[in-house]
């Protein structure tokens, strides 16, 4: 008798080792499942978008910019956060040269054949803005070619077109005549300047100006 229970007490004893052997093993699993990739993929903070929602309820606004250099971009976004509006950023389909030489050449020759490059991407809902901040870097005294392309490229009777542009001085030259007649049909309100190189500390300027302009 003492045989079979000896052999009984073996197996018992074997299969409760097995079970705690599996314990870290499974502790283990689950924490590397926690924290892999693909669930951090899932838990991590989305980049902002800055694609317009293709749901926007009329009368909303939207700020339109082209920055080479990236100091309109950053003006963009003050505007952005003083006015809580969709970002839209005009993009060329044949993107600019990074050569700031080279650039200086081609937005001369754009300009003297008045050229309006094609467009990367288009606002799918422009209908449902009422109002547009468009932004842009001087070149040559005037907006830069692709701007106006953006602008031709809408309706824009009965919105309200807001200039914004960044230089290395001089204001905004040539460049609200060629927004007023590229948005035909628009209502252009006074506009915002800055020296492209205090973009970045532009946010008490910038929310004066938007304060005044009474949206």
């Amino acid at each position: 008798m003492k045989k079979p229970v000896a052999l009984l007490f073996a197996f018992i004893l074997a299969v409760s080792l097995a079970a705690c052997g599996n314990g870290p093993s499974d502790a283990g699993l689950n924490a590397q499942t926690d924290g892999s990739a693909a669930d951090s993929e899932t838990t991590a903070p989305a980049a902002p978008d800055t694609t317009p929602d293709a749901g926007a309820e009329d009368g909303g606004i939207l700020i339109a910019y082209f920055s080479w250099s990236g100091n309109t971009e950053t003006l963009a976004g003050i505007i952005q956060t003083e006015t809580g509006g969709d970002l839209f950023a005009i993009e060329p389909e044949t993107p600019y040269t990074d050569d700031y030489n080279a650039l200086l050449d081609q937005a001369q020759q754009e300009q003297a054949d008045q050229a309006r490059p094609a467009l990367a991407a288009r606002v799918e809902n422009w209908a449902q803005y009422d109002t547009i901040f468009v932004g842009y870097p001087i070149w040559w005294g005037d907006a830069p070619m692709i701007v106006l392309s953006f602008l031709e490229s809408y309706d824009c009777s009965g919105k309200t077109i807001i200039p914004f542009c960044t230089s290395g001085g001089g204001g905004f030259g040539a460049s609200v005549d060629s927004v007023t007649n590229s948005a035909a049909g628009a209502e252009i309100l006074d506009g915002f300047h800055v020296n492209g190189s205090g973009a970045a500390r532009a946010g008490e300027d910038v929310a004066a100006w938007i304060d005044g302009l009474g949206l």
